[in-house]
């Protein structure tokens, strides 16, 4: 006997609620990592931060499910990938002098 489950379709107001949550997301890990970066111009201080806000993320999403995944998909890939560029430009910019 099969199960047949119902999808409910996004509305409007769910979707511009989550866009919103990416938004705010992605702009915490911006500022947070660019600042600490900013702050101690260490070459591993970006990669700490992105590291701690994953972790803060997933404690989000664990504690709060589908209400917070907006939130948690903006501030995830931001902040590694923020690290990541932050990362290098400090390797090369430390090389090149």
């Amino acid at each position: 006997m099969p199960h047949h489950q119902v999808v409910q379709r996004p509305t409007a107001r769910h979707a511009a609620a989550q866009i919103g949550e990416f938004a705010v997301g992605a702009l915490v890990a911006y500022a947070a990592i660019g600042s600490v970066w900013l702050l101690t111009g260490a070459a591993w201080a970006p990669a700490v931060m992105a590291l701690a806000l994953v972790v803060v993320a997933v404690g989000i999403e664990l504690r709060f499910g589908a209400r917070a995944t907006g939130l948690v998909v903006g501030v995830l890939p931001t902040a590694l990938l923020t690290a990541g560029l932050l990362t290098t430009f400090s390797l090369v910019i430390a090389r090149l002098q």
